[in-house]
């Protein structure tokens, strides 16, 4: 990969891959440099990616993915949602801007309720943004199989925010 190859796909996937780890892990100054190893690792390692198997995207999160584990083994902690507030819009509707937060929060709590691994999927699907082939194929799932789990967890979530 050249320096220009890589400036490119820097650009491109830095706010994805930062939101992704984010997602996953409370400390904001952890969570850059967590981003800061995705990225060199994907310098080093540039020249394994095949645009044949895949986008770099899924490239890309399976890196993170690889980048998440190390860290939590390294810390031996377990893996945790952030506080999103940093990213929540500013309007000027308090009384709106009220009850979004608060069902973000509601959300949150009922995303943290779930097993690591449907987490995970949530992660990869909507701060990610990868497909449901994308997912199966970092998760060794069968894209029906990711495709089902989802719409599970999507239906648990509905229920439990409408209770």
């Amino acid at each position: 990969m050249t320096p220009d190859q890589f400036e490119t796909l820097y650009r491109d996937h830095f706010r994805r891959i930062f939101n992704y780890i984010r997602f996953r892990v409370c400390a904001p100054h952890t969570a850059e440099d967590l981003t800061a190893d995705v990225f060199v690792r994907a310098f080093e390692y540039g020249g394994s990616f095949c645009p044949e198997k895949g986008c770099p995207d899924a490239w890309l999160a399976g890196i993170a993915r690889n980048v998440l584990y190390s860290h939590y083994k390294k810390t031996a902690a377990a893996p945790q949602m952030a506080e999103l507030s940093d990213c929540l819009p500013h309007g000027t509707d308090i009384e709106g801007e009220y009850l979004y937060r608060e069902n973000l929060r509601c959300l949150l709590g009922h995303i943290d309720g779930l097993n690591p691994s449907h987490r995970e999927l949530i992660a990869l699907k909507y701060m990610q943004g990868l497909n449901n082939r994308e997912i199966a194929a970092l998760t060794g799932m069968s894209e029906s199989a990711v495709g089902s789990a989802l719409f599970r967890i999507i239906g648990t979530l509905r229920k439990q925010m409408a209770s």
